[in-house]
């Protein structure tokens, strides 16, 4: 039976307590962390699983614990688009939300200050039963692009690129 060798999880890079002790106080920095040996992508300051690919160890942010599942069944768990407000669907650049008046732009702050922060902070979803996490950039590809057959699809090896 084939089993993937690009990347595992590794449980055993850094000492579990160590990882609890440090979460408690967030004390995760974004970025390189030279003792540990580890790149941390959560601005949080707390970590969860640890991804090794290809020997570049990555953090990824701790699992909040309230993601939510689309549906109660494995699998009718996975990547779709989120619905976005039609309003906002005939706005194609910058320039055709300058031509709105402020009124207008006042009532979508908020959701663009959401998308902003899921921009920043990474997404998670639940993948097949398993809670999964994307990066920013993969979500804005995800959710925003646009490619020759349409929307993208949800692939794993798009998770690891971005995360690498």
């Amino acid at each position: 039976m084939y089993e993937q060798s690009l990347y595992k999880i590794d449980a055993d890079h850094i000492k579990p307590q160590v990882i609890k002790r440090m979460n408690r106080y967030k004390k995760w920095e974004y970025g390189y962390n030279a003792e540990h040996d580890v790149v941390v992508i959560s601005k949080t300051g707390k970590i969860g699983k640890i991804y090794d690919i290809q020997n570049l160890k990555i953090a990824l942010p701790e699992e909040p614990k309230d993601i939510q599942k689309r549906s109660a069944k494995k699998e009718e768990q996975f990547w779709s688009k989120l619905e976005y407000p039609k309003e906002l669907s005939k706005i194609k650049s910058v320039f055709d939300w300058e031509k709105y008046p402020s009124d207008f732009k006042e009532k979508w702050y908020e959701y663009i200050d959401k998308e902003f922060e899921k921009r920043e902070k990474g997404f998670w979803f639940y993948n097949n039963g398993n809670p999964t996490y994307i990066t920013g950039t993969h979500y804005m590809y995800l959710q925003w692009s646009k490619i020759d057959v349409g929307a993208a699809d949800y692939r794993e090896s798009n998770k690891l690129f971005f995360l690498f």
